[in-house]
């Protein structure tokens, strides 16, 4: 007995295989693409930590590349800030390029700009969205 598309065990299983995939997106959107607030908070900075310039090797997939190549993607130097956030264990990690990066020292007080992406109560990651010193006004966004 084989499945034609009008059958209606095919079409059950097709069904199943459209929810399970709607529930994916639901979950990737909830996790990474819905709106989040941004909150502010008060920090030191615990380490500077430099990062040299790369190269990252993109190679196409697929069974028929044809005569593509892979593709050299070239990665900016920059440095690495772990801040420890008053009133958190944990340390939240920034990279800004070289440039801005000048302004920046070990033990320094910042103001960091965070957003924080759950999906309780199996995940929760925090990301700084912008770091600046303390007493500055100008944001590090704008030397980037």
């Amino acid at each position: 007995m084989s499945l034609t598309p009008n059958h209606p065990r095919a079409v059950t299983i097709q069904l199943a295989i459209g929810t399970v995939f709607a529930a994916t997106a639901l979950l990737v959107w909830i996790v990474f693409l819905r709106p989040a607030a941004a909150s502010t908070a008060i920090g030191t900075i615990r380490s500077k930590t430099y990062r040299p310039p790369g190269t990252y090797t993109q190679y196409q997939p697929g069974v028929s590349r044809g005569f593509r190549t892979p593709t050299e993607i070239p990665i900016a130097e920059s440095y690495v800030f772990e801040i420890a956030i008053d009133g958190r264990p944990d340390l939240l990690r920034y990279s800004l390029n070289t440039t801005a990066s000048e302004r920046f020292a070990v033990g320094q007080r910042v103001r960091v700009t965070c957003e924080e992406r759950t999906l309780l109560p199996f995940w929760r990651r925090t990301f700084v969205v912008d770091m600046t010193p303390l007493g500055d006004t100008s944001s590090s966004q704008n030397e980037r």
